[in-house]
């Protein structure tokens, strides 16, 4: 063995790694289970990330990033796999590899790198939410009786700027004021005892 080598193997030993061509004992507590993938095409979601990617190893969480109002995919996705060695295989396989005129990028996140909060919500079923169902539902719902009175003296108000600004200009136009077409409130009676 030449000098050089084993003063570096000595040098390696009093930092405490281990000889080998495995991982240091530091190195395999920062090892993660997580991969990045990135420009995955349209179509691939959830249900064939994790077919596709269960060929490395068992794959345990599988989030794939979604815009909250389309629920259209954003493009990218993070596996969690059993071990980080299969995290690793996985991500080094499919770096650079052409899936349906995309190039994927995959990388292994190191563990500082993973928020707590990265799998919330993962291996659920996207359900896309109907946003103009709900918003088409609310507008037309039956108002009450105190949302009626507000909308019609809202109108009201609105009719009286419209004659205030048509006057101002100069303009003689005369019209049935919208007030004299709403109902005047009733007024409360006091009975006497």
């Amino acid at each position: 063995m030449p000098k050089r080598a084993a003063t570096e193997l000595g040098e390696a030993a009093e930092r405490g790694e281990q000889q080998g061509d495995g991982p240091s004992t530091s190195q395999q507590q920062q090892a993660s289970k997580v991969v990045y993938l990135g420009h995955l095409p349209h179509g691939f979601y959830e249900k064939q990330l994790k077919e596709y990617f269960s060929q490395f190893g068992k794959v345990t969480k599988v989030r794939l990033s979604r815009n909250k109002k389309s629920g259209k995919s954003k493009g990218y996705a993070f596996l969690e796999f059993s071990s980080a060695e299969v995290a690793k295989i996985a991500a080094d396989a499919m770096d650079g590899y052409m899936l349906f005129t995309q190039k994927l990028t995959s990388r292994v996140l190191p563990a500082d790198e993973v928020h707590p909060d990265l799998f919330k919500g993962a291996n659920r079923v996207f359900k896309q939410v109907p946003w103009q169902k709900i918003e088409r539902e609310r507008q037309n719902r039956d108002r009450t009786a105190a949302e009626a009175e507000k909308r019609a003296r809202q109108a009201v108000e609105r009719d009286e700027r419209r004659q205030r600004r048509i006057a101002q200009a100069g303009i003689d136009y005369q019209y049935e004021p919208l007030a004299a077409q709403v109902a005047p409130k009733p007024k409360k009676t006091k009975f006497e005892d």
